[in-house]
């Protein structure tokens, strides 16, 4: 009867031929696992490895950053979305005299919030401010957000260099070309009457490169050009080989294009964290690497800059993914984001990986252990049909080696989730996956080489799986087998974790092919998963003829697949190993072709067939 459980053979029994089929497919799993850690290792002990960076100057006085964007939102729960929020003068202190360890110049953004209190406090230490007045679509607000700004710079005049009427708005498309000019007019007429016969403070506008180009006319209105050029966001992101060349030419295009006038770079930058733009890679090393070549370059082409940002802003990551909350010179808790000399680690922590590997392979030894206790004390008891296990030593180098590839993921999963998760469900969602792929690859290792599985083996040597119940589709497990719903048996989780990381595969590739700016390639959830069905391919597991829900997932995440990959193109090797390992993922969840050419359910029906049952009672049922 197709898909039935077969008795156990007795171990005099024993087909050779099987034997010597299955020792072989042991084998390549042993390889298989042992691949999976060594890329494990490897990629922690790349993770740390130091790395030679050009330094920012060459001498100390070079060194010097000649601004800083600086946004006071760095602590957990701020954010200027709220409009109760207010920054205290304690913690503005706190931060300009972290900053003056770096510049002696920052700029903000707005007025409001308590950044008012920026001037006063960069006065007492010695510093200077581009001041902000933010504009946006509230022309009330913005009315009062300008006369605070204004009334602010007369009197602070001797700290602040110059005012920024509105960032980035154009961009935004929040206010009209000829509205913007009134609100840049009316702040620079009062501030030259407040300078009667006086240099009065300058004013200007910032904004994206390509948005002056296509307003040229707005320079009339204003002192001096801001720029915005920021390589990583770019509509054709520049790699960071390129970078800091791009920006020095897009600053001499706009040079060329608005003769005359003189420009600021407002902002350029690197994240450190996030997913990559095609050939534009978010990373520590990134970072680094962009910061202290373009500050000396900066020095030397004679370019005006100033650079985003002083640190973190995890408010940012809600609307900008990772990329938007690590722009900073410093993190979050006002630590530096990296070395201001010397060679860089992609991961300064990178050590914790490797931690995490010795402690899943432990786990996985120890579980495996604790299984073989049980069932030796159940073989002395006689239960011979479920204390069969395979050859101690095989089975405890493949758990060692899957649970320290498990464990490595396990910190990368974390890693992942600090940067990207937002809020609450978002974090329920990475712990569940963190914990599936865990388990995942736990019981796709036993299943292959099991200390703990009921049957299956004989005489120490692994049989095939026509001795084990094959993994159940979806539709098997929601409906039960003859009307009765499953056990919580290996086979049936197993069945449930495929169609678990079928679904978020489909899903995700959906999620990148609509709406991709701000989403992650987030292979660290599906390595383990990975991992795990091909360790069940390998032992000639396949879907069942049934799973219609699972095929058509993996339809979806084959079309899919390369959709993304030709928007991202090949440049972006994140997206291309991410997608590649999850076509790989689908594929071997669909397993090897029957040799017979049937499987069970291969006429269509719907069947339950393919579900885990227990071992045979004494009549020889199922029941």
């Amino acid at each position: 009867m197709p898909g039935a459980v077969r008795d156990p053979p007795p171990a005099c029994a024993a087909d050779n031929g099987g034997a010597a089929a299955t020792s072989s497919s042991g084998a390549v799993a042993l390889l298989l696992l042992g691949l999976f850690a060594a890329a494990a290792l490897v990629y922690w002990i790349a993770q740390g490895w130091p790395q030679r960076v050009a330094e920012p100057g060459a001498a100390a006085g070079d060194e010097r950053i000649a601004c800083l964007s600086y946004a006071p939102f760095r602590r957990p729960g701020q954010t200027p979305l709220d409009p109760t929020a207010r920054v205290s003068r304690a913690q503005i202190e706190a931060d300009l005299r972290i900053l003056a360890t770096r510049t002696g110049c920052v700029r903000t953004y707005s007025v409001d919030q308590g950044l008012d209190q920026v001037p006063a406090v960069a006065r007492e230490l010695g510093m200077t401010v581009l001041l902000g007045a933010w504009l946006g679509r509230d022309r009330e607000r913005n009315r009062k957000e300008l006369a605070l700004a204004v009334a602010l710079a007369r009197a602070e005049s001797p700290v602040v260099r110059a005012l920024v009427v509105g960032n980035e708005v154009l961009l935004r498309r929040e206010l009209p070309e000829h509205a913007l000019r009134a609100s840049i007019v009316q702040a620079r007429q009062a501030l030259r009457d407040a300078a009667p016969g006086g240099a009065a403070i300058p004013v200007t506008y910032a904004d994206v490169w390509e948005f002056w180009l296509e307003h040229p006319g707005l320079a009339d209105a204003v002192d001096f050009v801001t720029i915005h050029v920021l390589p990583y966001w770019e509509d054709e992101p520049v790699g960071i080989d390129q970078a800091v060349a791009h920006v020095v030419a897009t600053y001499r295009l706009a040079q060329a294009a608005l003769p005359g006038r003189e420009i600021l770079l407002g902002e350029t930058g690197w994240p450190r964290a996030g997913r990559a733009r095609r050939a534009a890679t978010a990373g520590r090393v990134e970072q680094a690497r962009f910061v202290r070549e373009f500050v000396r370059t900066a020095r030397i082409e004679g370019l005006p800059y100033n650079l985003i940002e002083a640190f973190d802003q995890p408010w940012k990551r809600r609307l900008e993914g990772a990329m938007g909350g690590h722009w900073g010179l410093f993190d979050s808790a006002g630590v530096p984001a990296f070395p201001w000399h010397g060679r860089v680690e992609a991961d300064p922590h990178w050590r914790t990986g490797l931690w995490g590997g010795a402690a899943g392979a432990l786990g996985f030894t120890l579980l495996a252990a604790v299984s073989r206790t049980r069932l030796r004390a159940m073989s002395a008891a006689g239960d011979r049909a479920q204390a069969q296990v395979s050859s101690p030593a095989r089975a405890v180098l493949a758990h060692a080696l899957a649970g320290f590839a498990v464990g490595a993921l396990a910190v990368a999963q974390w890693r992942h989730a600090v940067a990207w998760q937002r809020d609450g469900y978002e974090w329920l969602v990475a712990l569940a996956g963190l914990l599936s792929s865990a388990l995942f690859g736990w019981l796709a290792a036993a299943r292959l080489f099991p200390f703990a599985l009921r049957a299956g083996v004989a005489d120490g040597v692994d049989t095939g799986p026509g001795t084990r119940a094959s993994l159940p589709g979806i539709h098997a497990l929601l409906s039960g087998h003859a009307g009765r719903p499953h056990r919580m048996e290996a086979a049936t989780l197993l069945g449930a974790l495929r169609f678990a990381f079928l679904f978020a595969a489909a899903f995700s590739i959906v999620l990148l092919v609509f709406d991709a700016r701000y989403r992650s390639f987030p292979w660290p959830f599906f390595a383990a998963p990975l991992g795990a069905a091909l360790l069940l391919a390998l032992q000639g597991e396949r879907l069942p003829a049934d799973a219609r829900e699972e095929r058509a997932l993996g339809v979806v995440a084959a079309l899919g697949a390369p959709l993304v990959l030709a928007f991202e193109t090949l440049a972006n090797r994140e997206a291309l190993v991410f997608l590649c390992g999850l076509l790989l993922y689908v594929a071997a969840c669909f397993g090897r072709p029957s040799r017979s050419g049937r499987v069970p359910g291969e006429d269509g029906t719907r069947t339950s067939t393919s579900s885990p049952s227990s071992a045979p009672n004494a009549d020889g049922s199922n029941e």
